[in-house]
């Protein structure tokens, strides 16, 4: 999600999240803004979803999951201008290409050519180019990325 936009939907969607679940926790304890145990349930139930998709979807940096992609692709970068200063010079970037693409696998990465922003620059440099291997990291950033 945009950066911009997400700074502005946050506070909103963390008012209501909080306040769902401060009415239906209210109802167990007798005060009653909700008819029945059944909504207090439901509210309690939406105001944690929603507070956990602020979590995943906005708040990316705490979970750390695509920023801590975007992170590993430029040191991964660094790696390979450092390592081949005369490619870059020489014009051979395929060498530098190769190194990155070989540290992002070492950091547990694969190419994955399939997100539209990797299909308008597909450049070992660019992080949405790529999906963490292990299952519980690959299914959160590729949840992410459907708001990119």
């Amino acid at each position: 999600m945009n950066q911009d936009l997400s700074v502005f939907i946050t506070p909103f969607a963390l008012v209501i999240g909080c306040g769902l679940i401060a009415v239906g926790g209210l109802f167990f304890i007798d005060i009653k803004f909700l008819r029945s145990r059944f909504q207090a349930i439901v509210a309690l139930v939406i105001g944690g979803f929603i507070i956990a998709a602020l979590e995943v979807v906005l708040a990316g940096s705490s979970v750390s999951f695509f920023k801590a992609q975007q992170v590993q692709t430029s040191v991964c970068e660094l790696e390979g201008e450092s390592a081949h200063p005369e490619a870059r010079l020489g014009g051979d970037a395929h060498i530098i290409h190769k190194h990155i693409l070989g540290c992002m696998q070492e950091a547990g990465y694969e190419w994955s050519p399939t997100h539209r922003n990797c299909k308008d620059a597909p450049v070992a440099t660019n992080p949405y180019c790529y999906l963490p291997t292990s299952g519980f990291d690959r299914t959160i950033t590729a949840f992410q990325l459907r708001f990119e």
